[in-house]
């Protein structure tokens, strides 16, 4: 079912190309080093909820974007459960 989502850095960099900002600018204005906004693009990071907020105030998004891109993100990573559903 969410085997097709994407990860939230894929959805970063497609943005931050889209505007024309690097990586490097985009750390600087939220504080952070421009290694972080790189992993995250490289998908080998994850959106916290901390960076959430930061990316949601420099890019006129919301945190909820980014939270629910890394969420999607880690239940289509995740493995299904072998068990059936419970029934009463």
């Amino acid at each position: 079912m969410l085997k097709n989502s994407i990860h939230p850095g894929d959805f970063l960099k497609e943005e931050l190309e889209e505007r024309g900002v690097s990586q490097s600018m985009l750390a600087e204005h939220i504080g952070v080093e421009p290694g972080v906004i790189n992993v995250i693009c490289n998908g080998r990071r994850g959106i916290s909820a901390s960076m959430a907020k930061k990316l949601a105030r420099a890019l006129g998004t919301t945190p909820e974007l980014w939270t629910n891109l890394q969420s999607s993100h880690e239940l289509a990573q995740a493995d299904d459960p072998d068990f059936e559903t419970l029934r009463a």
